[in-house]
């Protein structure tokens, strides 16, 4: 039987306080140190431990001492059991689907990317989506599954807002995979959660990634094309009254520029995507299957001293710096975190993106705001999966046992 998480002061929020911390270090640490962070006392630390091995989700070890280590009993060692449940995480791109299992504590179990066709219908690409999803499924406790996008999504029903970069209309993108896995018996009733990708993105730099510790974390970066963000603050995203909240890419940093997807002309995005630098570079014609590849190659270029390449970083970076002036002026943040490729095209050129900023942010001219690349190779996919995750961190006893 359970024990009660009332005795002893454990209640379902410290129950998931706890779990919350475990997971954040990686699924491994001292009976101690979680005993420091939660700021309880032993007995209470061994009613939530106890109550977290009875879901299935933990499993507590006899300590051991290192060599060297003074007397005194060891700290028991707390880790995600082997049966703990795990989740999908979906990254919907536009050239791409990448799905991975997650285990508590932010280990990839598996991981498969397969290409994307152009122009993929609705139709085709959710369930080519939901296919990919069921095929991960190997026999584990999947507890949900979290899918991003590269679209606003409205927070109450998962509805895609405006996946241009996949040149699909508004899509109603959470009914139409719960559709599809009622239809499936390996994913049915599995909990579906759609989400913004640079959201998610935001999520995982500032859990496991640059932002970590920070108040309020402002996050750009980019996939294949266009420009996405989000603020995290203390660890939680902002979404804004429907989930729509940080739309950098169309934000105007040139009014006299080109014309966007959004019907604009001048947004942030086709000043200073991956597109842009490779127009800074003479290359206004690459196909959209080849454009990560061609702007890994011009920042291989730039590092290695090639003075054209670098001329473009520092062209594309200048909208770049204009454009995160405004959002800084938005949202106050702490610390900027640029992800993926931005943070990479940041580290060869800095000065032109700072020469944006305090040329245009009021708020950083009081105090320089840093700049930081971001931390995570697959931030994406960690912040789809911290996500799905959530509702077992805020209640252990939510989910299903064992």
């Amino acid at each position: 039987m359970a024990r009660s998480a009332d005795t002893a002061g454990g209640s379902r929020g410290t129950l998931g306080r706890a779990l919350t911390q475990l997971h954040l270090a990686g699924g491994q640490a001292s009976r101690a140190e979680l005993t420091r962070t939660l700021d309880c006392g032993r007995s209470v630390m061994g009613y939530l431990l106890g109550e977290l091995e009875d879901e299935g989700l933990v499993a507590v070890e006899p300590g051991t001492r290192a060599p060297g280590e003074g007397g005194g009993r060891p700290s028991q060692q707390v880790e995600v059991a082997p049966g703990a449940p795990v989740v999908i995480a979906a990254d919907l791109a536009a050239d791409a689907i990448t799905v991975a299992t997650v285990a508590l504590g932010g280990r990839v179990v598996r991981r498969e990317r397969r290409a994307l066709p152009a122009r993929i219908s609705v139709e085709a690409g959710v369930t080519r989506l939901a296919e990919q999803i069921a095929a991960q499924l190997d026999g584990e406790r999947v507890g949900a599954v979290t899918v991003a996008v590269p679209s606003p999504v409205r927070r109450a029903d998962g509805e895609a807002l405006a996946p241009l970069h996949l040149h699909w209309p508004q899509v109603p993108l959470r009914d139409l995979l719960l559709e599809r896995f009622a239809a499936d018996e390996r994913t049915a009733g599995l909990a579906v959660h759609v989400a913004n990708d640079a959201n998610l993105s935001a999520l995982a730099e500032s859990r496991r990634g640059a932002g970590r510790g920070a108040s309020t974390m402002l996050y750009l970066g980019t996939a294949t094309v266009g420009i996405g963000g989000g603020l995290a603050v203390d660890g939680t995203l902002f979404e804004g009254s429907r989930g729509y909240a940080i739309e950098p890419g169309h934000v105007t940093v040139n009014p006299a520029g080109r014309p966007c997807t959004c019907g604009s002309t001048g947004c942030l995005e086709v000043e200073a995507d991956t597109r842009a630098l490779l127009r800074a570079y003479g290359r206004d014609d690459v196909p959209a299957e080849e454009l990560t590849a061609r702007a890994d190659a011009l920042l291989d270029a730039a590092a290695a001293g090639d003075a054209a390449a670098r001329a473009a970083v520092e062209e594309a970076n200048l909208p770049l710096g204009v454009g995160l002036a405004g959002l800084i002026n938005l949202t106050d943040p702490d610390c900027v975190v640029l992800g993926s490729s931005l943070g990479r095209r940041f580290e060869l050129a800095p000065d032109p993106v700072r020469r944006g900023i305090a040329a245009r942010s009021y708020i950083d001219a009081h105090g320089e705001v840093p700049v930081r690349p971001g931390a995570l190779a697959d931030a994406t996919l960690v912040g789809a999966a911290e996500l799905a995750f959530q509702p077992l961190l805020d209640d252990p006893h939510a989910w299903p046992h064992p």
